[in-house]
């Protein structure tokens, strides 16, 4: 009989060399995450393969600018132009954090002209302005020079996150202004708007207390909160990172989602107010009581089609909080899409965010032009 062949057995010098060289490039990382600085400028994204779309600063207004995406060359520009809204925690290059990775490269290369809203890096000035401003001011006048510049009477607006939140009041203030509405992961019915509406309930959480003590809420105290949604998945997170410290692959998508994570932003006060108060304590959106530019809010006044996009395993903007779409938004044709996926996971998780940015476009595509009323 042939003889089995028996595994060789480990070198433990081997062994240890390999652990040591382990240790070694885990330092340097977390040694070059602690040197990185809180917000990253487009160097330091350019640096680490992030936010590589091209782009440019069409327009600002205070710390906000309305960022260009021009559509790739030998791309037939779509006619109607897609203006981007988004959250006020974070910053927007999520929605471009790698090539491969990015729902702005992969809506460009399907014609769409994308416009992204930057909020900026709020100051101690931007302490008393409300959504008033950000939306009937700086959102408005953006939506009306992108329509001037492109002689449409209509754009398509797409909200990630909060971002969402926000993007449904401007459609629901203005809805003949909008092609479309994609909703990407977006609480509109806070009832149960999970672990943060725990949180941030009203008998303990005082919002107007902690914007009049900070006035701008600062963004390490934001920063500080997200880690505690789900402790098991964050002290998992440092393993996980040792153990595929020598994949370069990994540890390159590992790199971009954690300078995102921790690029967190200042909350103007009243903002942040105005939201919790608002929508995780009172609900208002979903009730219709919400004001803006004073007048309520009637989300079912929101008569452009609108896809709603959310993930099956999200902590942060649960399907509680998401799915309920449809007694919501009554007056529009509406496309709800439950994904196997988690709040970052669907917008920049292979291959699951292929899927969704794919989805997005054909659905985009598949909209009718409407009549003028």
């Amino acid at each position: 009989m042939a003889d089995t062949p028996t595994a060789a057995t480990p070198n433990p010098q081997e062994q240890l060399e390999g652990e040591l060289a382990k240790a070694r490039k885990f330092l340097d990382y977390l040694q070059q995450a602690s040197a990185r600085g809180d917000h990253a400028d487009d160097d330091q994204l350019a640096s680490l393969g992030m936010a590589l779309t091209p782009r440019h600063t069409w327009y600002e207004e205070g710390s906000c600018r309305l960022l260009e995406f021009p559509v790739p060359a030998g791309v037939t520009p779509r006619p109607i132009p897609l203006l981007m809204i988004y959250s006020f925690i974070n910053r927007w290059y999520i929605l471009d954090l790698m090539p491969g990775h990015s729902f702005i490269e992969a809506l460009g290369r399907r014609g769409y002209q994308v416009y992204m809203l930057d909020w900026g890096c709020p100051g101690p000035e931007h302490a008393t302005l409300g959504l008033d401003y950000y939306l009937e001011t700086v959102a408005r006048r953006a939506m009306e020079r992108i329509c001037r510049r492109h002689r449409v009477d209509r754009l398509f607006l797409f909200g990630y996150c909060l971002g969402g939140t926000l993007a449904a009041m401007m459609a629901a203030r203005r809805p003949e202004r909008y092609e479309g509405l994609v909703l990407l992961t977006t609480p509109l019915d806070f009832t149960e708007a999970g672990l943060l509406s725990l949180w941030t309930n009203k008998e303990f959480f005082k919002p107007e207390k902690i914007a009049e003590a900070y006035g701008v809420v600062p963004d390490k105290l934001l920063h500080a909160s997200f880690p505690w949604m789900n402790p098991k998945a964050t002290l998992a997170k440092g393993r996980t990172l040792y153990d595929n410290i020598m994949n370069d692959a990994f540890l390159t998508n590992f790199r971009s989602l954690d300078r995102w994570g921790t690029d967190n932003v200042p909350f103007p006060g009243r903002v942040f107010k105005e939201i919790i108060k608002n929508c995780y304590q009172d609900n208002q959106l979903a009730k219709g009581e919400f004001s803006l530019g004073g007048r309520r809010l009637d989300l079912g006044a929101i008569t452009c089609p609108t896809l709603n996009l959310f993930a099956k395993n999200d902590n942060i903007a649960p399907p509680s909080a998401c799915g309920r779409t449809a007694g919501l938004l009554s007056g529009c044709r509406t496309t709800d899409r439950e994904y196997d996926a988690t709040h970052h996971s669907i917008s920049v998780g292979r291959p699951i965010c292929e899927v969704v940015q794919r989805e997005t476009a054909d659905w985009l595509d598949a909209i009718p032009p409407r009549r003028k009323p």
